[in-house]
């Protein structure tokens, strides 16, 4: 049978690391991971983890059932929900932060994150209590079957920043193990660029990243492009958005030349999202061609900037509106993805 190119694996605990006090890094691997995996930087890549019920292993053999599922009419995901979740455990996305693929060890920066009441959701919590040798069920890519790496999907990954020469990074501390694993892509891309020759076009000539999180402490050292200034934003009790919109903002009025051409766009249509009952998910591949008339005519491989904005979705969509509507920024140099909402658990 034919390996599907998504699907679920078994994931051991192989190292526990507190990098801060909002993250834990959980690094897995075992067996169960031999055939996960791309054969590229992982980028911005999204992965599904299956929190036990109870924080203990695994009682509900996912693997078996996707196996039985995949010729339904009915999506393994509905299937998957129609099961008891006191058997089948919860389902949260993450970010990767690192696959290393010579050892077959998948690595994930949890956000340690508690309610006003000080209550951890189920994997904050499983974070938390993570031992080595622990396990859990990954949802993620197949490693591509020898010979046909070239036809291994991308899908969960969105950063596509063309031949854009101005970056701009943005999120929240759900969005850190992100930027910093795409930060690290473009200072690897960067330093294996010959001497004297051009850059890929994964390189930008400069850019910002800026990255909010809960305290000073959580600043971490990360490897960036030279070109690229990180900023980090310790909230320190304020809202999710209180430094980061501001922060936008003083890039783009200080780095005009970043967005010419932008004029033309606005005032232009931009269709309202209501956050608390839909996803905000607006990345260039995904407009329609309706919603992209609306915005100025730059070809994707031509565009002179793109912009990568992820966090907290009521966050996500006013800097959406100032970014589209206000400075007039195309639309198909933006990727806006409301990774959570406050107050709000993933549907699982």
């Amino acid at each position: 049978m034919a390996r599907s190119p998504y699907t679920a694996f078994e994931a051991e605990v192989v190292a526990v690391e507190d990098l801060c006090p909002s993250f834990r890094r959980i690094t897995f691997g075992g067996p169960g991971l031999a055939e996960f995996g791309i054969p590229f930087h992982p980028l911005d890549l999204r992965v599904k983890l299956i929190i036990p019920p109870g924080g203990g292993a695994p009682v509900f053999d996912l693997v078996s059932f996707l196996d039985a599922h995949q010729d339904d009419d009915v999506s393994w995901y509905q299937a998957w929900l129609q099961v008891d979740e006191a058997e089948r455990g919860t389902m949260r996305t993450y970010t990767v932060r690192e696959w290393r693929d010579a050892e077959r060890e998948l690595v994930i920066d949890l956000v340690l994150h508690t309610d006003a009441q000080g209550r951890s959701g189920p994997a904050a919590q499983w974070a938390q209590d993570a031992t080595v040798g622990a396990t859990l069920h990954v949802m993620g890519p197949s490693r591509p079957e020898p010979g046909f790496e070239a036809q291994a999907s991308r899908a969960g990954i969105e950063f596509d920043p063309g031949a854009a020469r101005d970056l701009l990074l943005v999120g929240d501390e759900t969005a850190v193990p992100a930027i910093a694993s795409i930060l690290e892509a473009l200072a690897d891309a960067e330093a294996a660029a010959p001497e004297g020759a051009q850059r890929e076009a994964i390189v930008p000539c400069r850019g910002r990243a800026l990255l909010e999180v809960p305290l000073a402490a959580d600043a971490l050292e990360l490897r960036a492009p030279a070109g690229m200034e990180v900023i980090w934003l310790p909230r320190e009790g304020r809202e999710p958005g209180a430094l980061l919109e501001p922060a936008v903002k003083d890039a783009v009025l200080t780095d005009p030349e970043a967005l010419a051409g932008a004029d033309a766009a606005r005032g232009g249509e931009l269709e309202e999202v209501d956050v608390d009952t839909a996803i905000l998910w607006e990345v260039p591949h995904l407009l329609t061609q309706s919603a992209a008339g609306s915005s100025t005519d730059v070809e994707a491989d031509d565009r002179p900037f793109y912009a990568w904005i992820a966090g907290e979705a009521g966050v996500v969509k006013s800097l959406r509106r100032y970014l589209v509507r206000e400075v007039g920024v195309d639309r198909r140099q933006v990727a806006f993805m409301g990774y959570w909402r406050e107050g709000r658990a993933e549907a699982s």
